[in-house]
């Protein structure tokens, strides 16, 4: 170590840093020291041997900025730099190890290692609870004096908003630590929250204190103050009707019915950066029930296949009709077959959704919404989409504009599809013309 090294945290990086639950959440607020808390905490256990960390983002770019950052506080503790992706060594043999989600396989490539430390930086950015529970299953130690801890930054935004704020038991805008305990575990999960005032670095900076400070409403709040209240995105397509919904009990828990058929709608990602979104819904006469959602990057089909017949097995569902929009006739290089076809050879058959514009479909799914259900817990990130669909601010027409291609629109596009195809959702064979609740099942009298 560099005896002329002289590291002071803030208060609030100091509580972090000195605790000894199982999962510790540090930010909530734009400019909280998040970063920086990270990079400190792992510095504890440099001295022992054993130690095997790992630092995950969601993406390679961000990492890049990571990786330089903390090559400027490891290296004067005599860490070396080396290999791809990075990883810091220190001379007692300490090892910092760092990754990204952005693989298709990348939330499992990590079962069956032993990492005693893990940072996640941007937890946000992870789309569901089950990712996350994937990744930190190698949390785990079996060294003498190497307790196993995660630490999470992140921010009340983008894709993780629900289901983080759901795990740490967040609510309002808090500014005292908010500890829980895992039902089914009793280890112990605690969010500490930072913001601005709390980083005696950069709260010294009137540009960007300016610039947090004139964000419009919603916004500041959650980025300034850490709110985790509904964010309010400026241009959000379905604001007014996820509100609505919310407040008419219309997200929630909502029931699985075992006498209804699941429909399955699908967004196909155009290249490999887009993503595969399907929804999974039941329909009676007066409701649109949206029970499940899954979302994927960079797998086949098959892969897909598969986990419509895992959901078959584990929570008895049994499909009706599965409809996806006109790609589904897009020609594969590979094997010269469209999805269609190739999806009908692993037991899909695809029914086309009907051709209209994107405006005119947003409407189709605004006549939808009253009679939309959402199950909240299994279509959190289906929620965070549709809340983050939103539209491009035209500068020199001061209005808006077309809707924003990006993470949300690959959900808001199923979504869509799923209103331009409500009245094909059939409780029967595709063949009957039934469109309510599945009819009575017919008895045969033997005797007869």
């Amino acid at each position: 170590m560099n005896s002329r090294t002289v590291i002071r945290p803030s208060p609030k990086q100091e509580q972090a840093l000195i605790r000894t639950d199982f999962e510790i959440g540090f930010g909530g607020a734009r400019g909280g020291g998040k970063t920086f808390a990270g990079i400190l905490w792992l510095l504890y256990d440099i001295g022992n041997p054993a130690l095997r960390a790992l630092v995950i983002r969601r993406n390679a770019d961000d990492m890049r900025d990571w990786i330089d950052r903390a090559d400027q506080v490891y290296s004067d503790f005599g860490a070396k730099k080396a290999g791809n992706p990075p990883e810091f060594i220190f001379p007692s043999g300490a090892i910092i190890r760092t990754g990204h989600l952005r693989d298709a396989n990348a939330y499992t490539k990590y079962v069956g290692h032993e990492y005693q430390k893990m940072l996640v930086e941007e937890l946000n950015l992870i789309p569901t609870e089950e990712n996350y529970l994937k990744l930190i299953s190698s949390c785990r130690s079996t060294v003498p004096g190497l307790k196993p801890q995660v630490f999470s930054t992140f921010n009340p935004s983008d894709v993780g908003f629900y289901w983080i704020k759901r795990r740490f038991g967040i609510h309002g805008t808090p500014r005292e630590p908010v500890i829980t305990k895992d039902p089914r575990t009793g280890l112990t999960r605690i969010f500490i929250p930072s913001r601005l005032e709390d980083n005696k670095f950069l709260s010294v900076d009137p540009t960007y204190r300016a610039f947090l400070d004139g964000l419009p409403d919603g916004l500041r709040e959650a980025w300034r103050d850490g709110s985790w209240d509904e964010p309010q995105i400026s241009g959000g397509i379905y604001t007014l009707e996820l509100e609505q919904a919310k407040r008419e009990g219309r997200i929630g828990v909502i029931a699985f019915d075992p006498e209804l058929l699941v429909q399955t709608v699908w967004d196909f990602g155009i290249d490999d950066d887009d993503a595969m979104a399907i929804g999974f819904f039941q329909r009676t006469s007066n409701e649109v029930r949206m029970i499940d959602y899954y979302e994927n990057h960079n797998f086949g089909i098959s892969h897909y296949s598969a986990y419509l017949t895992l959901l078959t097995r584990e929570k008895n569902y049994r499909y009706g009709q599965h409809f996806a929009p006109f790609d589904v006739n897009k020609r594969e290089l590979s094997t010269g077959l469209t999805l269609k076809q190739t999806s009908e050879a692993l037991g899909i058959k695809f029914s086309q959704v009907p051709m209209i514009g994107v405006e005119d479909g947003i409407q189709h799914v605004r006549l939808m919404f009253p009679r939309l259900r959402v199950h909240e817990h299994n279509c959190d990130q289906a929620l965070s989409a549709l809340r983050n669909y939103r539209r491009k601010w035209n500068e020199q027409l001061l209005t808006w504009g077309e809707p924003i291609h990006d993470w949300s629109s690959h959900c808001a596009d199923m979504v869509r599809y799923a209103a331009l195809s409500e009245k094909k959702m059939m409780n029967a064979d595709p063949e009957d013309e039934w469109y309510g609740p599945m009819p009575p099942k017919k008895v045969i009298n033997p005797a007869i």
